[in-house]
């Protein structure tokens, strides 16, 4: 495995661990180290091309799903016992590093956008981005502070979180893991995961396929014809998505302590990302 491919693998480990803690999302560590367009369009170009199997294999954008969900796979699994442990101990440490890691995020984004939007932002245009960064914050901020609805664990239920959860899970500032919560089906998808449940697994991983298939058409269709009204839209949701980690701190000394080291650990992150938008 070349540098590039172990950087990705590094990147989906990461976002693995990212998505398991209920409030963060795999997708803000994926903008972070400049993977996401990539990333949502390797998912569009599979579905895409899933009836060309001998085509779609040999593809570039196979291999990079392949490396980058293997990482995600090994983060996510191999986190769920030391994340389940660190926010039972040290809760407010944990979001207080994810908090300081997306508002570092945030100011990278806007220099991203800046170097692809090279040209003069009329008024209207001001407008129409600020317009899509306070719809994404408004959206996260209210899903967000939703309360855990009162659901049974039906296959039709789990089938529908799958969907949900992988949508929000492709979106920064909205936690795949929270939307689960929400939909009251975390505990029983992870236990379900340490169980080996299959039949409850394949028909949530059914939902999730569903759900991708749809959110990386429609996301990479936003990309391509509204790139920076699509981008603010992202930074507003992952502005309206703090509102998750916020409210589970109740220490400011451990907030600006971790927060800081949060904020190192994306400089760190958006270094790295350098060498991985080339793979």
């Amino acid at each position: 495995m070349n540098l590039q491919k172990f950087i990705v693998f590094i990147d989906g480990i990461l976002m693995g661990i990212a998505d398991s803690i209920p409030g963060i999302s795999g997708a803000t560590i994926a903008l972070i180290v400049g993977i996401y367009e990539k990333f949502i369009s390797s998912w569009s170009y599979f579905f895409s091309n899933i009836s060309h199997l001998k085509k779609l294999i040999k593809s570039k954008e196979f291999r990079f799903l392949l490396i980058l969900y293997i990482g995600v796979f090994v983060g996510l699994f191999a986190s769920l016992n030391v994340i389940g442990f660190l926010m039972t101990n040290y809760e407010n440490g944990v979001f207080s590093f994810f908090t300081g890691l997306i508002i570092a995020s945030i100011f990278f984004l806007f220099g991203e956008i800046s170097k692809k939007e090279k040209h003069e932002v009329s008024q209207n245009k001001t407008i129409l981005f600020i317009f899509s960064s306070v719809l994404g914050f408004l959206l996260a901020f209210y899903i967000s502070g939703l309360k855990t609805l009162t659901v049974d664990h039906s296959l039709p239920v789990i089938l529908l979180s799958g969907f949900f959860a992988i949508c929000a899970m492709v979106l920064p500032g909205i936690s795949g893991s929270f939307v689960l919560l929400m939909m009251n089906q975390y505990d029983y998808i992870v236990k379900a995961v340490n169980e080996l449940n299959f039949i409850v697994l394949m028909v949530f991983v059914l939902g999730a396929i569903l759900g991708i298939a749809v959110m990386s058409k429609f996301l990479q269709w936003l990309l391509k014809k509204f790139y920076a009204f699509t981008m603010y839209f992202l930074i507003g949701l992952m502005v309206g998505g703090l509102r998750a980690p916020l409210s589970r701190i109740d220490n400011l000394t451990v907030l600006i302590i971790f927060g800081l080291i949060g904020v190192l650990f994306v400089v760190l992150l958006e270094r790295l990302g350098r060498k991985s938008r080339n793979t």
